[in-house]
């Protein structure tokens, strides 16, 4: 087997080239970041989750967030509270696993 980018000879059972590094048919596949969902969570809403929904979904902290749509709802008359209501609407709930967020049974 040779290296695709060097062109060094390498073993068949090889994973990387030892020359350039990179990567032979060989080298286990790189890992796939989880999909994103843009989604209402249960644990630390204020009113309804939507800011923090969106934080978790854009990487950024809630408080950021919230701030922003304040200043939105209170400066420019408004603007911010019709968007807010929409995602209310349209953001879906949390999914809550079966078994992660069960209560217990008293026995």
């Amino acid at each position: 087997m040779y290296c695709t980018k060097c062109g060094v000879q390498l073993d068949d059972a090889s994973r990387y080239c030892s020359n350039c590094g990179a990567a032979t048919g060989n080298a286990p596949a790189e890992p796939r970041q989880p999909f994103r969902r843009l989604e209402r969570p249960y644990e630390g809403r204020k009113v309804a989750g939507v800011c923090l929904g969106l934080a978790h979904y854009w990487g950024v902290d809630p408080v950021l967030v919230r701030i922003l749509f304040v200043a939105l709802a209170l400066f420019p008359a408004l603007p911010a509270i019709i968007p807010y209501i929409v995602c209310w609407i349209i953001m879906p709930n949390e999914q809550r696993g079966s078994l992660a967020h069960s209560v217990p049974s008293q026995a």
